[in-house]
């Protein structure tokens, strides 16, 4: 069993302040066909994946540590256009192997009420390839 907290996302070798959950998700890209030749059934074929990530944290401002990325670090990133705004990012968990692609943050998403702490969520989309790196050779969590 892998416990949440050895789990890490890392947006140009940084995490971000507050984080309490990190969500990955792949889905199959398919290609389907359908030809006179397969009598009627229908070949499928996986042409890719899409990936995904969300992470979600509580608020923080006036950040200290150089290696983490708080909401104005974010929010900057968030705003930025054309190459700009593809940076790497990286998915490792203690002792696991590492994966890593260049990504788009899709949305960036802040909310608070007048009875909790406020909160953000980010959306990323992996663009290329996502590749693994062998354990140990990560900078860990």
């Amino acid at each position: 069993m892998i416990e949440g907290y050895n789990i890490a996302l890392q947006i140009n070798g940084k995490t971000v302040v507050g984080r309490t959950q990190d969500d990955l998700a792949i889905a199959a890209r398919l290609v389907e066909s359908l030809t006179k030749d397969n009598q009627g059934e229908t070949d499928v074929v996986v042409a890719g994946h899409d990936v995904t990530f969300s992470a979600q944290g509580l608020v923080a401002v006036g950040n200290s540590d150089a290696s983490k990325l708080d909401r104005d670090d974010i929010i900057e990133q968030s705003l930025k256009k054309g190459p700009a705004a593809i940076i790497p990012l990286t998915y490792l968990l203690a002792g696991g192997d590492t994966y890593s692609g260049n990504a788009i943050m899709t949305q960036y998403t802040e909310g608070s009420n007048a009875s909790d702490i406020a909160t953000w969520q980010i959306n990323f989309r992996i663009t290329g390839s996502f590749s693994k790196t062998p354990a140990g050779s990560g900078s860990g969590v």
